[in-house]
Parts: C-alpha cells; sequence; structure tokens
C-alpha cells in the first residue's frame, strides 16, 4: 500500500513539475544525480523537447527525471549548478526561522555519539528528538514556521534537554526547558537570525529572572557550490555573558537517491571551531543526512 501512495505522490508531483513554458530555461535532475540544462521547447509522447547548451535539440525521456528547477542567474553559472540548501533549517545545532515541509526531515550527529531527527508534519510545524549513544542526555523540541514577507520569516518552538528516560535516577533532571522565538532575515543561502528563550529548568532557575534569559544569533553564507561559511553564538545570563558558540563551515553534496519529496536529497558536513565560556577553540564535527 506503501508503494502505491509514494507513486501517486510521484505522478503528481511530475505533472505539476512539468507545467512548463516554452522558452524557459530549466535545470532538469536525473534519478542518479546528474543534470542537464536547457530552453523547454515541447512535451509530447513522453518525452521532454530542449535547446541544450551547444544549441542542439535533444529530448530527454520523463521518466528518467527526478525534479526540474528554473534556471536563474543565482543557481547556475559558468556550467554549474547552485543545488539549494537542503539544510536550511538550523545553523550548527541553533534553529533559523525556516522550517520543514510536511514529510521532509533529516538526521544528524556529533562526532557520532549524538544523533536526533527533524521531521515536518505540516508545511509549517515540525517536531524533532535526539539522544546520545547511552541514552543520556535526551533532547525533545517542536517548532512552528512562518513566512512574515519575503527574506523574512519568524519561527515559534519549545526545547528540552533532560534525563526523559530517568536513567540517572532523577539526579540529572531538566537541564533545558526553553521556549524560543527566532526571526530570520535574509534568502536560504544568505541570512542572519536573532532568537530568544527564556528556560524554566528548575536544575538552573534563579532568583534573579535575567539569569535566565538566553539570546541566540545565527548566520550562513553560500561562498560555493559546495561550501558555505556558518556561524551559531549563545550568550546566557546576560548580566554576566557567558558565550558559547563560534563559526565554522558546512559542506554541501548529492545523494543519489531519489525520493517523491526531495529529489535527489542533500548531506552536509560541518566543522565548526567551538567556544565554551572563553575556553577554546574546541573542533566540533557533525554530518546530517535528508530522508
Amino acid at each position: 500500500m506503501k508503494k502505491y501512495f509514494l507513486f501517486a505522490i510521484s505522478i503528481f508531483m511530475f505533472h505539476s513539475a512539468f507545467s512548463q513554458s516554452v522558452g524557459s530555461k530549466y535545470i532538469w535532475e536525473f534519478r542518479d544525480g546528474t543534470i542537464i540544462f536547457g530552453e523547454f521547447v515541447n512535451e509530447e509522447s513522453g518525452n521532454i523537447y530542449i535547446i541544450d547548451e551547444a544549441g542542439k535539440e535533444v529530448y530527454i525521456p520523463k521518466v528518467m527525471v527526478a525534479q526540474r528547477h528554473e534556471a536563474t542567474d543565482e543557481n547556475y553559472k559558468e556550467g554549474k549548478w547552485l543545488f539549494p540548501n537542503l539544510h536550511d533549517t538550523r545553523y550548527f545545532f541553533s534553529p533559523s526561522a525556516f522550517g520543514l515541509q510536511k514529510g521532509e526531515g533529516y538526521y544528524n550527529n556529533a562526532y557520532y555519539l549524538f544523533w536526533q531527527f527533524q521531521y515536518g508534519i505540516s508545511d509549517q510545524v515540525s517536531i524533532g528528538g535526539g539522544s546520545s549513544v547511552i541514552g543520556l542526555p535526551t533532547t525533545v523540541n517542536l517548532k512552528y514556521s512562518t513566512e512574515i514577507k519575503k527574506n523574512l520569516n519568524l519561527a515559534l518552538g519549545w526545547f528540552y534537554v533532560g534525563d526523559v528516560f530517568n536513567y540517572s535516577d532523577s539526579d540529572i533532571g531538566t537541564m533545558l526547558n526553553m521556549p524560543y522565538a527566532v526571526l530570520t532575515k535574509g534568502s536560504k543561502e544568505h541570512n542572519f537570525t536573532v532568537g530568544f528563550s527564556y528556560n524554566f529548568s528548575d536544575e538552573f532557575n534563579s532568583d534573579q529572572m535575567e539569569e535566565n534569559f538566553v539570546l541566540n544569533l545565527g548566520a550562513i553564507t553560500r561562498i560555493d557550490r559546495r561550501f558555505s561559511l556558518v556561524f551559531e553564538g549563545w550568550i546566557l545570563n546576560p548580566d554576566d555573558p557567558t558565550f558559547l558558540g563560534g563559526p565554522g563551515i558546512r559542506y554541501f553534496s548529492k545523494v543519489n537517491r531519489v525520493t517523491a519529496k526531495n529529489g535527489a536529497g542533500a548531506k552536509t558536513v560541518d566543522f565548526q571551531f567551538l567556544w565554551m565560556d572563553g575556553e577554546g577553540p574546541i573542533p566540533f564535527i557533525g554530518r546530517s543526512w535528508r530522508f
């Protein structure tokens, strides 16, 4: 039943994808991850006819195509396709205001020791969670994202870190229990984010309420087909600031695997120089995969 459902979704997406205009320039992504660029001419008998970069008319069997992308001066330069950032919903760890669409998701790890996942249950709401290989600590999160206007997005959410499964017999309890709000300015390739949260955890609760406020900053800029520069930072206790975070770089690569929702997908490797309360830099390495 699941196979028929995925097949039906694929047919719907193909129908939407090939609503094309004569003379428009597109990038067609094949099921093995390769691409072809050209100007759309016609579609008939299960084939798509285009004018390629050499000026010749060629045809593409529609069944071989996974996705179609409109070609622009921004995403196609000197014969290379700058495939979209498919991990735009977060920086290294902190969230941006971009959200996952329904059915989209990814999982990632840090040093293969801490694993987490995120999944879109609707076009605006996603859920996630994770834990270390020993089951402690555990994270749970919820995120609602919306576009205020072009290049300005807002997200509201909740983030929990603690001993969900009581492995420590309540010795650790709740470490973080934070509602948050983040505002992201810019495109998915070039943006910065400002976020605010408040930690209600009993473990860190203070008589001075301002000590529980957390300021979050994040930024990313695409510098190449394969690389982005990334920064994130957390400022704890604004009255006596403690900084956690630092700059780094993200490496993108395509995954030669096609799903009805995500095309050939993408995976990333993150490398961050991490500072913790003045100590550092500490090398931090993580990996992510779309599913």
